[in-house]
């Protein structure tokens, strides 16, 4: 496992480097590559991606609004760690805002909107089972994205983005373990149905019971890895 205790020299950053580090620093820490608790050394990420300390700390800070680092004073910064209490948190929320998210944004859709959401359902749905899981969830990512946010504002769209980014690592540790991609789809497909149809009493019970099957499929797959 490749940590930034132990600094890696020689991957190229281009000139414009400000989201690119922040996208590269979170996918080390979604994928595992950066494990949970792991300390992140600002020099040591200097010199693995060849930038200064200005983007090095304006990339810690836009991830710990993320939640996917903690900085304490004298103590610097870690990456976040994963619980079973933060997974219930997580879905709390999304139970919370996305089934009223997603009544509204089947009342408020039209025909590019059910043309996009067709195609992310059909790029998901080839990648079931691939075993890609970086594949699999930017599809799935885009699938929820082309449902949830046709009518959403751009706070709201921020705050789902946010719940996504954390969920996100749960969810991968899940699939990668226990196939919830394949539990999943029965889900996705009426999903898709329901935004078609206009179905918005559908749409917004499927999306509740969508999250609740996702929470527990990852609980029942996690519990002997986490607190």
């Amino acid at each position: 496992m490749v940590s930034t205790e132990s600094p890696v020299v020689g991957e190229q950053m281009s000139p414009g480097l400000g989201r690119e580090l922040v996208g590269r620093i979170r996918a080390l820490i979604l994928d595992g590559t950066i494990a949970p608790g792991s300390k992140l050394l600002p020099k040591a990420v200097q010199e693995r991606f060849g930038v200064s300390h200005i983007p090095v700390r304006e990339a810690f800070r836009a991830l710990e609004s993320e939640g996917l680092v903690v900085t304490l004073p004298r103590r610097g910064t870690r990456v976040a760690g994963v619980s079973l209490a933060e997974l219930h948190e997580v879905y709390v929320l999304r139970r919370a805002l996305e089934p009223g998210l997603m009544a509204t944004a089947v009342l408020g859709r039209d025909h590019a909107d059910i043309s996009r959401a067709r195609h992310a359902y059909d790029q998901l749905h080839t990648l079931v089972g691939s075993g890609d899981v970086d594949a699999f969830l930017a599809a799935h990512a885009a699938f929820h994205s082309s449902l949830l946010l046709p009518t959403a504002g751009p706070l709201t769209t921020r705050i789902l983005h946010q719940l996504w980014t954390v969920s996100e690592r749960y969810v991968r540790m899940s699939v990668a373990a226990f196939h919830a991609d394949q539990i999943a789809a029965h889900d996705h497909a009426a999903l898709l149905d329901a935004f078609i149809t206009g179905d918005a009493d559908t749409a917004r019970r499927e999306t509740g019971h969508h999250l609740e099957l996702v929470e527990n499929t990852t609980v029942h797959a996690l519990t002997d890895r986490l607190t």
